[in-house]
């Protein structure tokens, strides 16, 4: 998304749309600079719990993709093997 910088006051700003400001829930905003430009998220939100509502608006479409993608051929064949090998997992973790 594109916007200008304007001046407010003595200072510049952007303005959001109301669609972002309603979608994550903005009253106060961190604004962090990365070293590639500027990040705006959330205060005390982490970027984890903006995923996480993410995921959750989104739970539909997920459900419906896992529903087609659990009818396909590697996906059933990964599943019907008897041991699913657990690669450098520390099995000591896992109480087996």
């Amino acid at each position: 998304m594109e916007t200008k910088v304007r001046k407010i006051g003595n200072s510049s700003g952007v303005i959001l749309p109301k669609t972002l400001i309603e979608k994550y829930n903005l009253t106060d905003v961190v604004i962090e600079d990365n070293g590639d430009g500027i990040v705006i998220r959330p205060a005390n939100t982490s970027i984890f719990q903006v995923k996480l509502a993410e995921v959750k608006r989104n739970k539909e479409k997920i459900y419906a993709k896992m529903g087609e993608q659990a009818g396909e051929e590697r996906i059933k064949d990964f599943y019907s093997k008897e041991e699913i090998e657990l690669g450098s997992i520390d099995l000591e973790i896992l109480d087996l």
